[in-house]
């Protein structure tokens, strides 16, 4: 899973595709840009590193393949949550990943 595959891709105009390549350019070779359309709420799952810490689970967990951090759909995102608590109880990976507090958090969009 890429962390895209909820996202739908912007309908750009010609002029916001032109400002988007001289961004490119300036930021070197290796970079590359995604426009996605912006949704009201996202969802995020996080796991709790230290008090009042949190951290995204796909980079907490990055032996975990196809982990996804971010949702549009609070019960898809609860969903997600349910299945990395069992699999974390449950995994037969050496080193085990260590067992942490995982959360769901409202991500509201501001910019609209």
């Amino acid at each position: 899973m890429s962390g895209l595959n909820d996202f739908k891709f912007a309908a750009l105009s010609p002029e916001d595709l032109e400002t988007i390549k001289a961004l490119e350019k300036k930021l070197g070779p290796d970079i590359r840009l995604v426009a996605v359309e912006s949704k009201d709420v996202l969802y995020a799952m996080e796991a709790k590193m230290a008090p009042n810490e949190w951290q995204r689970v796909d980079e907490v967990y990055p032996e975990i393949k196809g982990i996804k951090a971010y949702f549009t759909d609070q019960d898809a995102a609860r969903e997600a949550k349910g299945w990395l608590k069992g699999f974390l109880i449950n995994n037969n990976l050496i080193p085990k990943p260590k067992k942490r507090p995982i959360r769901i958090r409202q991500v509201v969009n501001t910019e609209k």
